[in-house]
């Protein structure tokens, strides 16, 4: 099956370290799929007065100088076969981020490490992009594997998993890598009864649908596991840096995240590895 991806990876960057990690993940990743990679600074708003040209002029410098550091560790490499796109633009960088994510097969982003109340009430440019972009988004923590992963786990969970199924075994694929995939089981359930006990509807129609991708996906070493802990739990179970997340979301303001505490949300405020979100 065809994986290459023909519309192309934006990286964001802000000079960081862990906007640097992200390139490096982002340059792999177009690498495996045949990729244009897109390295993008943000910077501020149009200025309003002379202080505010003075600060929109440094911001555009960062942003220029962030985007110059990150082709540079690069060391002339042509990601995917292709030469590096560079792009400056106004705006913030989430807003940009998410209206790039319609037009390109991927956005990736690096996330910071954060404490417990950082966990908590992430309010970073990495949740925002992921909470609200059409598109697929990437969010690469502080800390995490930038090369090919041990293994890809993905969540089987919501109305329509097909989305986060059909990337979890392209990335499976492309990386030679095996493939979990995760289904919470309700814990408040008592054992042997409801949808997901042994033989009942629901995890029937589970296997059903991942023996749908199997066959899609014949090279692909897929396992199906089901644990008796909510979604976002039961994906996040004995996670580390070298595994990649894929997680299903549907595009919601930052702050309907926090309040509904979605499995998304949840996965990317706490996973070490990297994170892609893929909305139906």
């Amino acid at each position: 099956m065809d994986t290459t991806w023909y519309r192309g990876i934006v990286v964001g960057v802000d000079g960081s370290a862990e906007s640097m990690a992200a390139v490096d993940w982002a340059a792999l990743t177009a690498d495996r799929h045949s990729a244009r990679l897109t390295v993008l600074g943000a910077y501020g708003t149009e200025p309003s007065s002379p202080r505010t040209a003075l600060v929109h002029a440094n911001t555009r410098t960062d942003a220029c100088d962030a985007v110059e550091r990150a082709v540079a560790r690069l060391d002339g490499a042509r990601p995917g076969g292709h030469d590096v796109e560079q792009r400056i633009i106004p705006g913030t960088p989430a807003y940009v981020l998410t209206q790039r994510s319609t037009a390109n097969d991927l956005v990736v982003v690096g996330r910071r490490g954060l404490g417990g109340w950082g966990r908590a009430a992430l309010g970073s440019v990495s949740a925002a992009t992921a909470a609200t972009a059409p598109g697929p988004v990437a969010v690469v923590p502080a800390g995490a594997w930038t090369g090919d992963p041990r293994r890809v786990v993905v969540g089987l969970d919501g109305d329509d998993p097909d989305p986060q199924l059909g990337m979890a075994f392209a990335e499976a694929q492309q990386r030679a890598c095996p493939l979990e995939i995760v289904h919470g089981l309700d814990p408040d359930l008592a054992p042997g009864t409801g949808p997901d006990a042994p033989g009942g509807p629901e995890r029937q129609d589970v296997h059903d649908r991942v023996a749908q991708w199997t066959g899609k996906y014949p090279a692909v070493s897929a396992v199906l596991t089901f644990r008796d802990e909510g979604a976002a739990d039961a994906l996040l179970h004995g996670l580390g840096p070298e595994d990649l997340v894929v997680v299903g979301g549907r595009p919601h303001s930052l702050l309907a995240g926090r309040v509904w505490n979605s499995v998304a949300d949840a996965v990317l405020r706490r996973a070490a590895g990297p994170v892609i979100v893929v909305h139906a």
